[in-house]
């Protein structure tokens, strides 16, 4: 009596939960102000990461850094107070006899320092909008896997409300014929072990989906009230040509440009290290009191130019240093170019043969199956054909549905690693999760 009554309980949750979700997935179901796009969730996402604000205020950090390249070295001011000239007048005391202003000259190494500094910073943004790319990647696969455990939830409740009515229909008369289906000992319990199984995957379907609910609750610091509507999952997006997309790689791929940025700031370092081989030059105005013969005091002035002479230490380390560095950065480049390049190729084609078995799967297979499924519940119901057959039916459609939800999964991931290697920003080039007009 118990276990009858946790199968009624079981059933009236799984018809309600159905009443629930279809409206969900209706094809008509209108966009609404809680419906979660994809969107609107890569906008709260970036919204609320910390991760970018690290990232901003790393580009501010180095503004910083260019304008104090820029800035030229303060000058300085020194005074000389001494009792010569009172000793020379036959007094005593002391006499502010010499000041001097000093200004070093930075006729060369300001611009490299300015161009070197402007190349860190342009780095800097670039890593900006990797940071900005990789939270819409992560957000764009939290949103899909929440859409793939509800629709998948979705087929599960359609299938147990599938076994259910099977078996309704064998305990009384078919409206079409009034016949009452005979099943044996052997067929009651197949279909019994179906249902239990059709309820068992059920409860895994919706534990799953709770549990990717409240990962992207959590994840998008959602409040406990806040009403969570999906869009149904759309077909894989068809990705331009790979000639195109190996194109688009090598210009806005953010890796490269954020190398290519790297060499520019190297190539400066070398022209910086070769100036350095010369401190500023330092000019020195100069205006100082004395004593004549005639112990008359009288003031004069001057002029100090200052120059380093490099005979020594010419900065040689240093520029081959930077030369260095200019060359690890260019093989870098192509290191990276060719790995890019390789995934790309091997991205786009599993992306093809996903496309091609989501479409063969949802024109050919699924529309088969379902008619199938149709025609053999009918038969059955006036017994045509015998349970394993209609159990066959049964598990072709549905393990149909369930096999093309993972082929759209897989082929939507690819597409998140596509736009995310090819830096493109999810928020405009839609995708994954679009709605249905």
């Amino acid at each position: 009596m118990k276990g009858r009554r946790i199968k009624i309980l079981r059933q009236i949750i799984l018809v309600g939960t159905a009443v629930y979700l279809f409206p969900l997935y209706s094809s008509a179901a209108p966009i609404t102000s809680d419906m979660w796009t994809l969107q609107r969730t890569i906008s709260r996402a970036i919204f609320i990461a910390p991760e970018l604000k690290i990232a901003q205020a790393t580009v501010r950090s180095h503004r910083g850094d260019v304008e104090r390249a820029g800035a030229w070295p303060n000058p300085s001011f020194s005074i000389r107070v001494q009792n010569d000239i009172k000793q020379q007048e036959g007094q005593n005391g002391y006499t502010l006899d010499q000041f001097s202003l000093a200004q070093p000259l930075p006729l060369w190494r300001l611009s490299y320092q300015r161009r070197v500094a402007q190349q860190g910073m342009r780095v800097a943004q670039i890593g900006s909008i990797q940071v900005r790319y990789n939270i819409e990647a992560s957000a764009a696969k939290l949103f899909l896997a929440l859409q793939v455990s509800h629709e998948k939830l979705r087929v599960a409740i359609q299938q147990a409300a599938f076994t259910h009515k099977l078996i309704d229909l064998l305990q009384g008369p078919t409206k079409a014929s009034g016949i009452v289906r005979y099943v044996s000992q052997l067929e009651g319990a197949r279909l019994q072990l179906l249902n239990e199984t059709a309820e068992q995957n059920a409860d895994t379907a919706r534990n799953n989906y709770q549990e990717s609910l409240h990962m992207f609750r959590d994840s998008l610091l959602l409040p406990p009230n806040e009403s969570i509507r999906l869009p149904s999952i759309q077909p894989i997006t068809v990705p331009k040509p790979l000639r195109r997309l190996l194109q688009q790689l090598d210009a806005h791929a953010v890796s490269l440009r954020q190398l290519r940025h790297q060499v520019q700031a190297a190539k400066a370092g070398v022209g910086l290290q070769r100036v350095r081989r010369f401190s500023d030059p330092v000019l020195t105005f100069i205006r100082e009191k004395n004593v004549g013969s005639n112990n008359q005091e009288f003031t004069f002035n001057g002029i100090m130019l200052s120059v380093s002479l490099p005979l020594w230490n010419q900065n040689h380390g240093n520029i081959e240093k930077a030369q260095a560095q200019v060359a690890r950065t260019k093989a870098q480049i192509e290191a990276i170019r060719r790995g890019l390049t390789l995934r790309l190729r091997q991205d786009y084609m599993r992306m093809q043969h996903l496309l091609t078995q989501s479409h063969h799967v949802e024109q050919d297979i699924l529309p088969s199956a379902r008619q199938v499924l149709d025609n053999t519940k009918r038969n059955y119901a006036v017994g045509a054909v015998n349970t394993l057959v209609m159990i066959d039916a049964y598990n072709t459609y549905f393990n149909a549905r369930v096999h093309y939800l993972d082929l759209l999964f897989r082929g939507h991931q690819r597409s998140i690693d596509l736009s995310q290697m090819l830096g493109q920003s999810m928020l405009f080039n839609g995708g994954v999760g679009r709605s249905r007009d």
